[in-house]
Order: C-alpha cells, then structure tokens, then sequence
C-alpha cells in the first residue's frame, strides 16, 4: 500500500509541476494545508476522496490522471521499444540516433 502513496504522490507532484503551481498555490486552490501537500507528495500521507477530487479540480485534470501512475520500466523494455522506433525512422534519422547515442557513450 506505501507503494502506491508514493506513486500518488510523485503522479500529485508532476502533474502539479506541469501545471507550474507550486505547492502553496495547490493547497490554496484545493483548500488545504501547504504542509499537507508536502506529506502528500513524499508519500507520508493519504488524501480523502474528497481531497483528491479537490486537488484534481485544482489542477484542472479529470480525477482518473491523477491515478495514471507511470508503469515500471525494464531495460529490455526500453531496448524494445528503442528499437521500434529506429526500424520506423529514415535513414537520415537512424544515422543522428547513432551519433547521438555514440556521443553518449563516450562519457
């Protein structure tokens, strides 16, 4: 269950971020305490359903996104998925991924 109040609580703090509220400016839209933003966002505590429809209407988001928690990301997932998408690009395209990709690597 920690889990998934640190996951709501990141998915709280990036949405907030998009939006480029600061913590003070949600809990003054969503009428709540500033520090409990904060407890929120570390995961230290659990919003009511009527605080999480508060902050969603805050944040001007349909409630579900905030509950749209990013999947855990394996490296054969990323390889994959990496690997999709250059066999999909032009020539020109693959060539500047390797070069940028080479350029990484030498670091």
């Amino acid at each position: 269950m920690d889990n998934y109040k640190i996951k709501f609580g990141n998915r709280l703090k990036e949405l907030r971020r998009n939006c480029k509220m600061t913590q003070r400016v949600l809990a003054e839209a969503a009428g709540v305490d500033v520090k409990y933003i904060s407890r929120i966002e570390t995961g230290k505590s659990s919003p009511s359903f009527d605080v999480i429809t508060k902050l969603a209407s805050a944040l001007n988001v349909p409630l579900e996104i905030l509950f749209h928690f990013p999947k855990d990301v394996t490296k054969e997932d990323l390889i994959k998925d990496l690997c999709e998408k250059i066999k999909n690009a032009e020539l020109d395209k693959v060539k500047l991924i390797s070069k940028i990709i080479d350029d990484i690597l030498l670091f």
